[in-house]
């Protein structure tokens, strides 16, 4: 242990200490009662068998930071106990020290101490040594087994413990990771949109501010409330990347309120067309999520990017899926000429969902469209 730990963190490492020990204690303990009668001895187990019950409760505490020394004073000891033994005992004290060994060891080093117990236990069982209570015959085959048995059971239990505690750390990292990227994806909308919203409106405001003063300063309010709104949003996604807790974000915004970004566009001169298709009705969370934000950053790419005073959006809320299109008559390029982040955000969302995504030229006629189907069966 680290005698330089301060004394609070000795502290909170003494539940886990007597933990250990007990549960290696009555590990070992259990094999006691197995104990083989021995030619002219009383029956029962011997006291080299109690011995190793304590040596097991002080070895288990130490065997996650010294393993290898750990394990081959117990591993020495159980070879010399095992002469006058009456049990497994001295055996199933290596295994509980055996079992943090694929935890904290390397590959080739996890794997060289087993098999150097299963060793030293097949020469104690195999009688090479003359100690009287180590021949073969005694006890039968299956007493020549269990040793070996014990040890492996041991080492493959601290493995499968070991692997079940990787799968967890990957699966945890695998949700920071999905969850980061996820934030990132809410940080571009929430920046792309509403800077493009404000450029816009304050080129607008420093074109008319000598002669419509007053178009002028209501440009200027829309592109204060657009600010706090999409600061507001801002602080929320970084509390959750500082924290860890979405306590306190902002709610994620629905189809329901695509108002608002509509009303934000025709600010900026852009007048959005809202179509229905079909009832519209809540869907889940992440695919109301997922198509606000399409609708979202297509809108602010007709506004910054096509050259039109207008656009259409259509959704369609069939049975067994959301479909959505962004249109519009202007120049008819994306972002870029079709790239940017934009694009590739929209698509890993529907993506995300299972969905379907398009994003070019119009079919027929001038103009671009954005067009994904998001389906209910696999929403998220």
């Amino acid at each position: 242990m680290d005698l330089h730990r301060p004394p609070a963190a000795w502290l909170r490492a003494v539940p886990g200490v007597v933990t250990a020990a007990v549960t290696a204690a009555v590990l070992t303990g259990l094999a006691v009662p197995t104990a083989w009668d021995r030619p002219g001895l009383a029956p029962g187990p011997r006291p080299a068998d109690w011995a190793m019950v304590a040596v097991a409760a002080l070895a288990a505490p130490l065997a996650r930071r010294r393993p290898v020394a750990v394990v081959s004073a117990v591993l020495a000891l159980a070879a010399l106990s095992a002469g006058t033994a009456a049990s497994p005992a001295p055996w199933a004290a290596v295994a509980v020290v055996l079992y943090p060994v694929p935890r904290v060891l390397p590959g080739r080093a996890a794997v060289a101490l087993p098999v150097a117990a299963v060793a030293v236990a097949a020469a104690c069982r195999s009688g090479v040594l003359h100690w009287p209570w180590a021949r073969p015959e005694l006890g039968g085959p299956a007493a020549s087994l269990t040793p070996v048995l014990i040890l492996v059971t041991g080492w493959t239990a601290g493995y499968a413990a070991d692997q079940r505690r990787r799968r967890r750390a990957e699966s945890e990292r695998s949700r920071l990771r999905e969850e980061h990227l996820l934030i990132a994806r809410e940080l571009h909308d929430v920046v792309a949109h509403s800077l493009g919203v404000i450029a816009v409106q304050a080129g607008v405001a420093n074109h008319i501010a000598d002669r419509q003063p007053e178009q002028a300063r209501r440009a200027l309010a829309s592109i204060e409330e657009t600010s706090r709104t999409a600061l507001d949003e801002m602080r929320a996604l970084l509390g959750v990347l500082r924290t860890g807790a979405d306590g306190d974000r902002l709610p994620a915004p629905r189809l329901s309120e695509l108002d608002e970004v509509i009303r934000r566009a025709a600010a900026a001169g852009v007048r959005v067309e809202l179509e229905l298709l079909g009832e519209r009705r809540e869907l889940p969370p992440g695919l109301e999520l997922a198509g606000y934000r399409v609708v979202q950053e297509a809108v602010t790419n007709v506004v910054r990017h096509a050259g039109t005073d207008r656009c259409r959006v259509l959704l369609d809320y069939r049975a067994d899926a959301l479909a959505l299109t962004v249109s519009d008559e202007g120049r008819g390029g994306g972002p870029g000429g079709g790239g940017g982040h934009g694009l590739a955000g929209m698509r890993e969302r529907v993506a995300v969902h299972g969905g379907e995504f398009r994003a070019g030229r119009r079919p027929a006629g001038r103009g671009f469209e954005v067009s994904a189907v998001l389906p209910l069966a696999v929403a998220r």
